[in-house]
């Protein structure tokens, strides 16, 4: 009867280790994701919508999502993955350093005219009337 007992005990020690101690690390590391996200980062959402995260609202567990200029309300279970995490803020150092381009960089990027194209134009069009 003790020996019963004993692989009793032994089977549902093994069963918290190896399947309720997994899913409650996972679940801490979720809820510790949603808690730290920040508007800027960018997210997917259960139902599969990417999108940015423009506010949160920590009082209600909500997020406002900028999926391309619709911004759309949902609670913040509602968020799947964290693609990127919000940028860090910009310097104001980072604001007023601007690249310089030298002049031969600038000509180089202008694309040449093509006349050939505009020649062959005329002459379709002439051929019409």
């Amino acid at each position: 009867m003790n020996a019963n007992i004993l692989i009793l005990v032994v089977f549902i020690a093994a069963m918290y280790f190896i399947m309720i101690r997994p899913q409650q690390k996972a679940q801490k590391k979720r809820q510790a994701m949603i808690n730290d996200v920040q508007p800027g980062a960018e997210v997917i959402t259960i139902g599969g919508l990417h999108g940015t995260i423009a506010a949160v609202n920590k009082e209600a567990r909500t997020f406002d999502l900028d999926a391309e200029g619709v911004i759309l309300v949902f609670e913040l279970s509602a968020i799947r993955q964290v693609v990127k995490e919000a940028n860090a803020p910009v310097t104001t150092e980072e604001l007023t350093e601007t690249p310089e381009t030298s002049e031969s960089e600038a000509t180089s990027e202008k694309q040449p005219e093509n006349t050939d194209v505009d020649a062959s134009n005329d002459e379709s069009k002439s051929e019409e009337k």
